[in-house]
């Protein structure tokens, strides 16, 4: 009796001090634009609409999440990786980009079009060009946690010690509208989406992690209304408007 007494404590002891860690880093974006200002300006144009458009989540090299530790869907070395999974309800959302004026389609980049290593943005305009797709929509998350009192992130978060602890999230959702054909950056967005929850929500490392893949949800969703609202103007600059 005693020895389960004892066995029932430390189980205790040990979900009490369960930990979540917060994901990897965002992919830095400028590994896909023009090196320099020449080559931004040696960039030009190919104005393929109606275009069909691959589209690709980037992370920074040897992103994980706890979602991902779990069931995978991460690929690639080198400056960046490629996230397979779709944790940010994407379909949902690009559905509204294919009902887009002067989209074709969309696609999307897999494992099977990449090579191993990962350095710029040819690798994945060259896996677009093999499915046809006139341009490549990237995007990236940089998500963090915070206490409500601190300012730094957070890189460990212990679960279940206070009920009365605040954390906030904060996703930052970045994406670059590419030429397939020439690397010509059509259009770059960004949007942030912040929320609130008391510790005592996170009663498990899945829980936690729900809270991660809300936010992204959110912030994906903010994007593409960025992206539909402003498209109109993409097409007026590069002379398909109307």
């Amino acid at each position: 009796m005693r020895q389960t007494l004892v066995f029932v404590a430390v189980l205790l002891v040990m979900s009490g001090c369960a930990t979540y860690i917060p994901p990897g880093a965002k992919a830095d974006l400028q590994v896909f634009a023009p090196a320099d200002i020449q080559a931004g300006f040696a960039a030009k144009p190919t104005s393929p609409f109606p275009a069909s458009i691959a589209v690709v989540r980037v992370q920074a090299p040897t992103y994980n999440n706890y979602n991902l530790q779990q069931r995978g869907g991460n690929y690639g070395s080198g400056r960046y990786s490629v996230i397979l999974a779709k944790e940010a309800g994407e379909d949902l959302q690009l559905d509204r980009v294919r009902k887009s004026q002067q989209v074709a389609g969309l696609v999307s980049i897999n494992r099977m079009l990449l090579p191993e290593r990962l350095e710029g943005d040819r690798e994945l305009r060259a896996a677009a060009s093999r499915l046809q797709a006139d341009l490549t929509f990237l995007y990236t998350f940089d998500t963090a946690f915070f206490d409500t009192d601190m300012s730094k992130p957070l890189t460990v978060i212990t679960l279940g010690l206070s009920p009365t602890r605040k954390i906030s999230a904060a996703t930052t959702c970045s994406a670059l509208l590419i030429d397939t054909r020439t690397g010509y950056v059509y259009s770059a967005y960004e949007v942030t989406e912040r929320s609130e929850t008391l510790s005592t929500s996170w009663g498990s490392r899945d829980s936690a992690d729900e809270t991660r893949r809300k936010n992204e949800q959110e912030a994906f969703k903010k994007l593409i209304d960025e992206f539909v609202a402003t498209w109109a103007n993409v097409l007026e600059r590069h002379g398909k408007a109307g």
